[in-house]
């Protein structure tokens, strides 16, 4: 817009002679931060070495409390009383702090909101660094420095001076043939190219860098995946029973037979469950199941994973109609440690937890043989009456009466399903190869110049390099000091010290450009 400058004081020009002045527009988009430069600073937020290693503290920390704190499980999470048994069971020795953890997510560290975040980050940063160091990679294979200056050769870690009876000429190509025939890529300098030359191994080995950050990227994605839509379970299946393995298999799993063996010094030796998959009365699948030798199906392994002691019960209404028979799993131990126990879950809601003595347990209140039978309201109370009944007999429960039939064993079992297994091994694979890329296929450089003698009747080959400190390049390049003496025909010892002698004493310098 334009804005009338105010009439001139008295003493200064008249008012025909008012200048306008234009005022700049600053109402408009200008304003406004660019979309471009908004992400050039997301993009040089992401791959700083703070942020970096901010977050990976970050994700270590999850990791850590994920570890120490007891972490409930899905099934837990979906049912609210669940959840609050739970988290009843964690007060005694948190107190006040449990809230504080339940609502940062801590019970559940790897499916929490903030765990997420902290994932995403560290991923994006480790794209954001692969990304910002791509180019360079690039640039070292296509446009490598190829000059320096002939003072770099005084100052280089690596460096040796190798005389030639031969004029320069025929001594620069005598050390280019020699790198060569050693499998270095050889490139004159552009700015002297009758004196110097520039020779690099692996170049292109940078795509280890990217194959194993890449890898770091895809496990932490196996990891979201894993956790969010992976299935981890414990089935108690009663030898001679079957269970539902549920999650829309239509399938379930029955125990034939479970075997324990032990040693002669009373040590367990084997546990072996013999299992079938059905799908309906159809048996799909057979096989004998070890710790480490799990069955697979449908993409989902049963491992073997506890053993113990069922009761057989029979729950009958006031009626005498018969509400349950089972086989209830004794899968928990009461605080001493004397008694064994399990629950049975009635369609009304109501439990009725069973009691066995423990095995071995000589002080257990209850007489090998005998259950004591408890029922409770819900799954979450105390029983309020309790019978006991011996192998046979019947005991009653308010409108309730509990047959205990007999003891047998069952066989515990865990059920996965890993969708993140892919991932992970396609993510090793990168990794293997990235790591064995950058480790057996280092990055070496070298430059050589080569100068008339001090008598004029030959020439001096120099040799220099800015690797690091590396007792397996000191080697190398004492190697190629040798074939190059030997190319020129030199008959006398590098005029330098030894290449690892000269590395102890010089400061590792990039080559510089200038002179």
């Amino acid at each position: 817009m334009t804005d009338k400058a105010p009439k001139a004081a008295s003493g200064a020009e008249g008012p025909d002679s008012a200048a306008e002045v234009t005022a700049p527009d600053i109402s408009g988009g200008e304003r406004d931060v660019p979309v471009v430069e908004l992400f050039l600073w997301l993009y040089r937020l992401f791959y700083s070495k703070t942020l970096g290693l901010t977050v990976i503290l970050l994700f270590a920390l999850y990791a850590f409390i994920g570890s120490l704190l007891p972490q409930a499980t899905k099934e837990v999470l979906a049912d609210p009383r669940a959840k609050e048994a739970f988290l009843k069971a964690r007060r005694p020795a948190l107190g006040r702090m449990t809230t504080a953890l339940d609502a940062l997510g801590l019970f559940h560290v790897f499916t929490s909101i903030g765990f997420y975040v902290v994932v995403s980050l560290l991923a994006l940063s480790i794209i954001a660094c692969t990304v910002h160091r791509v180019p360079e990679l690039v640039k070292r294979e296509r446009e490598p420095r190829v000059h320096v200056a002939p003072r770099f050769f005084d100052k280089a870690r690596y460096r040796a001076r190798v005389p030639s009876p031969d004029g320069v000429s025929a001594s620069l190509e005598a050390t280019r043939e020699a790198l060569r025939k050693a499998r270095w890529r050889v490139i004159p300098d552009d700015r002297d190219p009758e004196h110097c030359l520039y020779a690099d191994r692996n170049a292109r080995s940078g795509i280890g860098t990217v194959l194993a950050h890449a890898a770091f990227v895809l496990i932490l994605g196996a990891f979201v995946v894993s956790s969010t839509w992976g299935v981890e379970e414990d089935l108690t299946v009663p030898v001679g029973s079957s269970v539902e393995i549920g999650h829309g298999t239509g399938l379930s799993v029955r125990a034939n037979s479970f075997t324990d063996s032990y040693t002669d010094t009373g040590q367990p030796m084997d546990y072996v469950s013999d299992l079938s998959i059905l799908s309906g009365e159809t048996e799909v699948a057979r096989q004998e199941v070890r710790v480490n030798s799990p069955l697979s199906i449908g993409g989902y392994r049963l491992h073997q994973a506890s053993y113990g002691t069922s009761a057989d019960v029979t729950i009958a209404d006031a009626d005498g109609n018969v509400l349950a028979k089972r086989s209830v799993p004794l899968r928990w131990q009461t605080p001493k440690k004397t008694e064994v126990y399990g629950r049975a879950d009635l369609p009304d809601g109501r439990v009725i937890y069973v009691f066995l003595p423990a095995s071995g347990q000589a002080v257990s209140k209850i007489a090998p043989g005998t259950a004591v039978f408890g029922l409770a309201p819900d799954g979450y109370t105390d029983p309020q009456s309790q019978q006991r009944a011996e192998a046979g007999a019947t005991a009653q429960l308010e409108d309730l009466s509990v047959t205990f039939e007999r003891e047998r064993q069952y066989t515990g079992l865990t059920l996965r399903r890993d969708p993140g297994t892919p991932i992970m091994w396609a993510a090793s694979a990168l990794l293997m190869i990235g790591m064995s890329i950058t480790f057996l296929m280092p990055y070496r450089r070298l430059w050589a110049r080569v100068e008339p003698d001090e008598k004029g009747t030959g020439s001096v080959i120099r040799l220099g390099s800015v690797s690091r400190l590396d007792i397996t390049f000191e080697r190398m390049f004492a190697a190629l000091v040798g074939r190059i003496e030997s190319a020129v025909g030199s008959q006398d010892d590098p005029e330098d010290p030894d290449p690892a002698t000269t590395a102890k004493e010089s400061k590792e310098k990039e080559p510089s450009d200038h002179g």
